[in-house]
């Protein structure tokens, strides 16, 4: 299958460009960076480098081939809204009507399973036709479900498009690697409610498995969660993955009824004052991460034949392999 991946550079993109490949695809990696472009050429893929929003003539960059896997997102809890409606909403369109033109046949929409957060209350075994979120403060959520909805009324006879809602994905490189294990080394991560409460997570690998699986699928408008097989408390799980990447385990926690305004504070600060960077709190986070949310992966597996092959413990292992200190 010849198949066109956006957000190749990013942590999904990246592990789900290396399987694709691995498994006999031709690819076409949609990427920005020349260092890249010349790496990825090297191991016999194709690139097409711009901004696929304003130079990339999408129509001619999808000619020829047969499926898009559609990782590329602004994938932050702040920022300009702009941001959001254009890369998450806006690229989506443009990709889904070049994808109608050229008669790509699959369509592999990356989403999130925080589309279908809304009111702040535990939410155990979600399953794919719960509502959307319609919080327009979770600028992320918010912009992938409305992003979702383009995908699925995109479907026809010619096109399918498949979405795939992974619980909190985790690996080598991730959010953990990225942001959250050097803030908790310098004392900036900390947990809500002492993290004790059950979350699902997955692991890229699944992720993955479950990427090629939507690929050779009959489904077509449809929504998927993907998950770990198993789940722990938020707690037991971030710890681990902490441990395995050789950061510090913090022991401090706030109430999540502290957190809630507290995020809101931080936020108008952020809006209403010249303050720098992003805020260490906002209420995205809080609501994505501080109340039980688990996910039935009943209907990837009925549907998908999904099964997480990955379990938790040889996830880590195989992270905390790669973070050995040398002899």
């Amino acid at each position: 299958m010849r198949i066109f991946i956006t957000g190749a550079e990013g942590f999904i993109g990246r592990h789900a460009l290396i399987r694709l490949s691995a498994d006999g695809h031709r690819l076409t990696a949609a990427i920005r960076s020349a260092q890249e472009e010349r790496r990825l050429k090297a191991l016999g893929i194709e690139t097409v480098r711009g901004n696929l929003n304003e130079v990339i003539d999408l129509n001619t960059a999808l000619s020829g081939h047969d499926a898009v896997v559609h990782c590329a997102a602004h994938v932050t809890l702040w920022g300009s809204p702009a941001l959001f409606q254009g890369i998450n909403i806006g690229l989506t369109k443009k990709l889904i009507e070049a994808a109608t033109a050229t008669g790509i046949k699959r369509f592999i929409h990356m989403s999130t399973a925080s589309v279908v957060l809304n009111e702040r209350c535990a939410l155990y075994d979600a399953q794919e036709q719960m509502p959307l979120c319609q919080r327009v403060e979770m600028r992320f959520a918010h912009s992938k479900a409305q992003a979702e909805r383009i995908v699925i009324s995109a479907n026809t006879a010619q096109l399918a498009t498949v979405i795939l809602r992974p619980a909190f994905v985790w690996g080598l490189g991730d959010l953990v690697d990225r942001q959250i294990g050097p803030a908790a080394n310098q004392g900036k991560f900390g947990w809500f409610n002492q993290g004790e409460y059950l979350y699902s997570s997955c692991y890229i690998g699944n992720l993955c498995d479950a990427i090629c699986l939507a690929l050779q699928s009959s489904a077509s408008a449809e929504a998927f969660f993907i998950a770990d097989n198993e789940i722990m408390s938020f707690r037991e799980w971030m710890t681990q993955r902490l441990e395995a990447g050789r950061y510090r385990v913090p022991t401090f926690s706030i109430p999540r009824t502290v957190a809630w305004p507290l995020a809101r504070f931080t936020e108008n600060g952020w809006n209403y004052l010249p303050l720098k960077g992003d805020p260490p709190l906002v209420r995205e986070a809080v609501r994505t991460t501080a109340y039980p949310f688990t996910l039935s992966i009943e209907k990837a597996k009925r549907m998908l034949l999904y099964k997480p092959t990955h379990t938790i413990a040889a996830g880590m292992r195989a992270i905390a392999s790669t973070n050995e200190p040398s002899e």
